[in-house]
């Protein structure tokens, strides 16, 4: 069982010193290093970066950054050594439920490269929708992405059903 708590700037060290994510995941490295994902979202008004906790290890992080009324932008990264273990799940699942009812959320949105096959799988999985697609610069290349999002009322309907 994963147990999330709010980052702290040590545990932000820690996850930028974490080994390099490998294969098709190499491409999403940059998030978990210095400039990265947490150091970006860390300092920004309205958001909630939490570490991913399991028997005391850290597995991943997710950030939950509000993007309007009731709404926010959901980000996840895995431990490199842990990717293809279900922690992904388990760590969405608790950030969306931190979200919908802690933070009162309404919607929750999502982007993924559009060759990140696992992590559609799973956001599908767990009730996110397909709204449209979108294309940005990451680390100077243009990447293209699917644009996903979930209400609160979709996830309860989802996890009331056992499909979490």
């Amino acid at each position: 069982m994963i147990t999330l708590r709010l980052i702290k700037p040590c545990d932000i060290q820690v996850i930028t010193c974490w080994p390099g994510y490998r294969g098709g995941y190499a491409q999403m490295d940059y998030a978990l290093r210095e400039n990265g994902w947490l150091e970006e979202f860390s300092r920004k008004p309205g958001t909630w970066c939490y570490l991913a906790e399991a028997n005391q290890e850290s597995i991943g992080f997710s950030i939950l950054s509000t993007t309007g009324h009731k709404e926010a932008e959901l980000r996840i990264a895995v431990h490199p050594a842990r990717i293809g273990q279900g922690v992904g799940k388990e760590i969405m699942s608790a950030t969306m439920k931190l979200g919908f009812s802690q933070l009162e959320f309404d919607l929750v949105h999502l982007i993924v490269r559009k060759n990140n096959f696992p992590a559609i799988g799973l956001y599908k999985k767990l009730g996110f929708n397909t709204l449209g697609e979108c294309t940005q610069i990451v680390q100077g290349r243009l990447i293209e992405f699917f644009e996903m999002n979930i209400r609160k009322r979709e996830f309860q309907n989802q996890t009331s059903r056992g499909d979490e």
